[in-house]
């Protein structure tokens, strides 16, 4: 598959999430309230959506022809520079 093809399926799949299960910040928010209890330390969203850029790095080592691995990945990647970069009026 294209770069091109994984970005759009990317965005694809984030519009698709979002109808399903709504913005993706309100769950983000509270894995990273969840994560900062258990850490005792502060975690933010787009924190939690880095997470999980590395969780799909980290299955790559098993799988790396599976390509909605990386449509994941860049999904997340996303998500995490929409929510570092922008105010709450936020979704695709």
């Amino acid at each position: 598959m294209l770069a091109n093809e994984i970005l759009l399926s990317s965005t694809d799949t984030i519009r698709d999430r979002g109808l399903s299960y709504g913005h993706p910040a309100d769950n983000l928010q509270h894995t990273a309230m969840l994560l900062s209890a258990y850490l005792q330390t502060p975690i933010h969203d787009y924190q939690v959506a880095g997470i999980m850029v590395l969780v799909k790095l980290a299955r790559t080592n098993q799988s790396a022809q599976q390509i909605d691995t990386w449509i994941d990945m860049a999904s997340y990647a996303a998500i995490a520079g929409q929510l570092a970069t922008e105010e709450n009026d936020l979704y695709v």
